[in-house]
């Protein structure tokens, strides 16, 4: 059985100082940890989701690009790129539902309290 490689990049933070992002590897699947406090938490952070989605302006070193393009090309043989689009699309119908949330709250608002 084949064991998991991994490739560490390094992410650009607000703090200055960068966050290690470690991406293991196999035949059929990719897995990502970060460093910062959201990965130390297991929770999905923008410093993986830029880099699943090719950002290179995350990057701390700039000569790690060809590291990063070497995973997206990897990516797109895994279910993660339709993953990822999809929650793009419900992000965007979120927002959308939540702009809705706020005018029919006037509405209603403007009605109830007849300011």
């Amino acid at each position: 059985m084949k064991t998991k490689s991994h490739i560490e990049i390094l992410s650009k933070s607000s703090s200055g100082n960068p966050y290690t992002v470690r991406f293991y590897i196999d035949e059929n699947s990719i897995s990502a940890f970060c460093s910062c406090p959201a990965g130390d938490h297991r929770k999905l952070c923008k410093h993986v989701m830029r880099m699943i989605n090719g950002d290179d302006s995350i990057l701390y070193d700039s000569s790690q690009k060809a590291i990063l393009n070497e995973i997206c090309s990897h990516l797109k043989t895994t279910t993660i790129p339709s993953l990822f689009s999809e929650l793009s699309e419900s992000e965007i119908l979120l927002k959308k539902a939540q702009k809705n949330v706020r005018k029919a709250k006037k509405a209603f608002e403007k009605a109830v309290l007849k300011k």
